[in-house]
């Protein structure tokens, strides 16, 4: 028994490392900058693969219909799929560059020169060479090329823009920011595009003009013919196809000089044709991934996956995956890197077998890449035990692919976490300087997090799934007299949302007065039900801001205390000093309508600051909550006890109450009674807790 507790540990201690290292691998700048460059795509890629679907939709009838009677959609679809994956490695080059200038948070003005500079460097690469290696390099077989200029003349350009002599920046002075950047991007632009261009000159001259992919097939060729073995020549084509994808690659493609009809016989039985590759290997796409989409849908917890899953449906039923590809991503993606390899191997392995033990019939008719699973399994070998083997080597490439599914799941969250904790830390800062932060407008990770954030923000308002805790306050009999409403955000996948960054979102995004119609009908319901218990005295408070009233609050207010036959001193509100310094005319306004409709007014975070008193003076407000850093280190540090006391006694001499937060220790709670505080909020008395329990428990 303890040496199954041993192993257990050990497996447990593996599987953390191996997360860990996966983690730091797929979180790298690099990678990251790559696989943002590849989700740019999925919109082209998306257009570009329903309309190559369509050319090439896998019946005789329909696309005799299409190319000979109704030659206009041939020719429409032809023309969507070139500007789409005709042009894929260019459209990639500025996606790479704009993904690095994100990566360096670089400004928009300055991202749009390292575009330029990409483009142009990529461009040389294609002076030259014949039309058709051009229209082969500019797409989707130009994905290696596009790649390592674009990742590299960003990078030479971003480090000759940070010597001094050659950004020209002394000469920029006083220029507006467009003009300035364009002067400093003039040599490093030159000195990237003629390193290029010097490259691609020296690379023509040695190798007697030919292009690289030129070069390649000579090689892939010459290795090829060596192999006699026919299985292993497959074997290595099949390999060596998804390496390439893996690397960011479009491996078919490179490899597509190799002809697996030349592949020799297998005891005279298989014959390793395009029809049967297409048929028993590349299901759903290159690495049988047909098998990812089935595992997605029946195990992947991420609603994000799910819906790419629904997107890949019309695509990978046709065999075209590069939705999947781009889209989790599979290229460049190390947790995927096994099995994307292993399933295509494994199905290519018991297809070749089962032909030479006789279960398989050779395959004897050709069909369409395109045509769909089960379908093509039959007609290739014309059995039903083509299908049957489909359908056994997909079975068990879900289970291959099941739990590098889950662990990318994993690391996913731990990605995620780590950039809304960076997100957290960074808001933090700002509200301690008193600042409002820019999130929504950068351009780096931390700016992507928080845009994804308000679009999730804005669908989790309209299903509702946004909700209130409520923290109880009892006065100096331990009496619960009333709760503070909390608002909280569940994410379904990044679990808890900080509340301060949800009314950050809210209000930047321009969706506040959303959020808070919600959060006022909820609470004003609330009070309903607590009182329909019998507690017809009891109020619960809500926290406003100071954009809280830049919106007809009040008349929504009004019209939901009607609504449930609410008074409005029932309903209270508190709004955070800090707010207050907004102390425009509409804001004193809207606070003199909202103490004269009866409802109590709280200073929340109360110190002794000249703006705290300032507002006492005024008169609007009729509570003060202590400030929680000064209850907190209260027994400890006697400059907030006497800070603490002063602020209670002269809230007396103005007949305005006092409310303690963060009242966790009986010490604390006996030592504000016996300065006359008022009432008391802290997990002392209770946590915040679902109005089900407030009342079961409180009420």
């Amino acid at each position: 028994m303890g040496g199954e507790q041993i192993f257990t540990k050990k497996e447990k201690l593996f599987k953390n490392r191996l997360l860990k290292l996966l983690f730091n691998i797929e979180n790298s700048s690099f990678l990251s900058m790559i696989r943002r460059a590849l989700t740019m795509l999925i919109p082209m890629i998306l257009v570009g693969a329903v309309a190559y679907a369509i050319l090439h939709f896998p019946c005789e009838a329909f696309s005799h219909w299409i190319t000979e009677e109704q030659t206009w959609i041939s020719a429409f679809l032809e023309i969507v799929y070139q500007v789409t994956f005709g042009m894929l490695s260019m459209i990639m080059v500025v996606t790479l560059a704009i993904s690095y200038s994100m990566e360096r948070s670089e400004p928009v003005d300055k991202m749009i020169f390292y575009i330029i500079t990409a483009l142009a460097s990529f461009s040389t690469q294609l002076i030259g060479i014949e039309k058709d290696a051009m229209w082969n390099i500019l797409g989707k077989t130009g994905y290696i090329v596009a790649m390592i200029v674009g990742l590299l003349s960003c990078a030479l350009f971003s480090k000759l823009s940070r010597i001094e002599r050659i950004s020209l920046r002394k000469y920029t002075v006083g220029m507006d920011a467009v003009l300035a950047n364009a002067i400093q991007s003039i040599l490093p632009a030159m000195i990237t595009v003629l390193t290029f261009a010097a490259l691609q000159c020296g690379l023509s001259h040695i190798s007697g003009g030919r292009d690289i992919y030129t070069l390649w097939a000579i090689v892939l060729e010459r290795g090829f013919s060596k192999i006699e073995n026919g299985y292993l020549s497959a074997l290595l084509y099949t390999f060596l196809v998804h390496i390439f994808w893996i690397l960011g690659i479009h491996g078919s493609h490179m490899m597509e000089n190799v002809a697996l009809e030349n592949f020799s016989l297998i005891g005279g039985r298989v014959t390793f044709s395009k029809s049967m590759f297409d048929a028993y290997v590349m299901m759903g796409g290159c690495g049988t991934t047909i098998c990812v989409l089935i595992a997605i849908f029946l195990f992947a917890k991420k609603k994000r996956l799910r819906n790419l899953g629904k997107l890949a449906l019309p695509t990978v039923i046709f065999n075209t995956n590069e939705i999947l590809n781009f889209g989790i991503p599979i290229m460049l993606n190390p947790v995927f890197a096994i099995p994307f390899i292993c399933v295509p191997i494994l199905a290519l392995t018991l297809s070749c077998g089962a032909a030479v033990i006789g279960i398989l019939p050779s395959v004897c008719n050709e069909t369409s890449w395109t045509m769909p699973v089960l379908v093509s399994g039959y007609i290739a070998s014309g059995s039903i035990a083509g299908a049957v083997l489909q359908a056994v080597v997909i079975v068990l490439g879900v289970l291959i692919y099941t739990p590098f599914l889950k662990m990318y799941e994993k690391i996913y969250d731990m990605r995620m976490q780590e950039k809304i904790s960076r997100l957290v830390d960074e808001l933090h800062v700002y509200e301690n300087n008193g600042e409002n932060p820019d999130f929504l407008y950068r351009m780096d990770d931390t700016g992507m997090v928080t845009r994804t954030l308000l679009q999730n923000l804005k669908i989790a308002i309209r299903q509702k799934e946004l909700f209130l805790l409520y923290q109880p306050q009892v006065d100096g009999d331990g009496k619960c007299i009333g709760a503070e409403a909390l608002l909280r955000w569940n994410h379904p996948e990044y679990g808890f949302i900080y509340p301060p960054l949800i009314i950050y979102l809210a209000r930047e995004g321009g969706i506040l007065p959303e959020l808070e119609r919600m959060l006022f009908d909820t609470a004003i319901s609330a009070i309903r039900q607590i009182s329909d218990c019998g507690q017809k005295e009891f109020k619960i408070s809500v926290n406003i801001t100071a954009h809280s009233l830049n919106w007809e609050m009040e008349a929504y207010i009004a019209e939901k205390l009607k609504e449930y036959q609410v008074e409005a001193k029932h309903l209270w509100l508190e709004i955070t000093e800090q707010d207050m310094l907004t102390n425009s005319n509409l804001v004193i306004s809207k606070i003199h309508q909202l103490k004269k409709a009866g409802h109590k007014l709280l200073i929340d975070d109360f110190g002794m600051g000249h703006t705290s008193l300032m507002y006492l003076q005024s008169e609007n407000f009729d509570v003060v909550k202590l400030d929680g850093s000064l209850v907190l280190d209260l027994t400890e540090k006697e400059t907030n006890q006497k800070i603490v006391a002063s602020v209670i006694e002269l809230a007396k001499k103005l007949d305005v109450r006092v409310v303690a937060e963060y009242v966790e220790t009986l010490d604390v709670y006996e030592m504000l009674k016996n300065m006359g505080c008022d009432w008391y909020q802290g997990y002392l008395f209770g946590k915040p807790m679902p109005l089900d329990e407030l009342i079961k428990n409180f009420v």
